[in-house]
């Protein structure tokens, strides 16, 4: 059994600008785990926000598999034994997690989704992003995005509302407003949010930095909008004090760095009447196969991040009028 990580070079087919940052291409890594029934391969995106880079990630890995006797791992719990001997980056430890669930399952004749309990995959309807662009482009930005049913529309404080003010001149399908905590400030946002009436906007996504929990609170008892959480989740989550900050939670594996947290994450955010959708990071069709398991747990689907790939190497998924397939 031999498990090892390719790097690839991805160039995007825009300026991926966000609130915290900007970049025009990715360095992520595929992971290949060799066994005698057959190759699995998963992938690793490495974000910023969590404080991962490839270097970091490169190095991580070697200390990990130096120590580490993958002959052990034969079900679940010595699977999580083993990468949790260690508190690994989250997308470092869907990697090596995920490759294993597939070798685990067809060890044992079954799907991914069989072995996890999940739903049956189906076709999902996705939304697609727009990173923050600038006023005089966005006409042109959106000209071949009509075949999709949503848009993500990634926006800071300084040119929110100036972007969706153009955006609806141009479209009327539903908005997904993400600021990735680009907001510091609670009334500032409240002026904000009373200039978007009349705009489709469908969810309001992270407008502050996690730590602002008692913002939230505030926020989600002032907002017409379903309020939906992500940088406020990762791999383990307070769902009753989330429930008080939000309508809705953002599930990504390269986050959560689990498929089987995942799963429990999204069962207990239904437990507590909270919405929840199913996205993604910049990956390829790789990373995106394993987020489409989950299509059938979830509220919204924003699986698009291969879609922002130039030249995607794999081709797992295909996308057809704004609906995901497997290939």
């Amino acid at each position: 059994m031999k498990l090892w990580l390719e790097q690839r070079h991805l160039d995007l087919k825009v300026n991926w600008k966000l609130s915290r940052n900007q970049t025009t291409f990715k360095e992520n890594f595929i992971v290949h785990l060799e066994t005698p029934s057959g190759t699995f391969r998963s992938e690793i995106a490495p974000n910023i926000r969590y404080e991962e880079s490839p270097e970091k990630i490169q190095q991580q890995f070697a200390h990990w598999l130096s120590k580490t006797d993958l002959a052990a791992v034969k079900d679940p719990a010595s699977l999580l034994n083993a990468i949790s001997s260690e508190k690994l980056y989250h997308s470092l430890s869907f990697g090596i997690e995920s490759a294993f669930i597939g070798y685990l399952a067809s060890k044992n004749n079954q799907s991914i989704t069989q072995y996890l309990d999940l739903p049956p995959i189906r076709p999902l309807e996705t939304s697609f992003s727009m990173p923050i662009t600038a006023v005089g482009e966005i006409e042109e930005y959106l000209r071949p995005l009509k075949r999709f049913h949503s848009l993500k529309i990634k926006v800071d404080a300084n040119c929110g509302l100036e972007m969706l003010q153009e955006i609806v001149k141009h479209t009327s399908v539903k908005l997904r407003v993400d600021a990735n905590e680009g907001w510091k400030d609670l009334d500032q946002f409240m002026r904000f949010q009373e200039n978007l009436d009349g705009m489709n906007i469908e969810l309001i996504e992270q407008p502050f930095p996690s730590s602002m929990v008692e913002e939230y609170k505030i926020l989600r008892k002032n907002t017409p909008y379903v309020l939906l959480a992500d940088e406020s989740i990762e791999d383990v989550g307070n769902f009753s004090d989330l429930a008080l900050q939000f309508h809705a939670v953002n599930i990504k594996l390269m986050k959560t760095g689990s498929l089987i947290k995942a799963r429990d994450l999204l069962l207990k955010a239904r437990a507590h009447h909270l919405k929840s959708m199913i996205g993604c990071m910049i990956e390829t069709s790789v990373g995106i196969s394993y987020g489409m398991l989950f299509g059938g747990m979830v509220d919204y689907v924003d699986l698009d991040g291969f879609l922002l790939v130039k030249d995607e190497p794999f081709n797992l998924v295909s996308e057809a009028e704004g609906i995901l397939k497997l290939n």
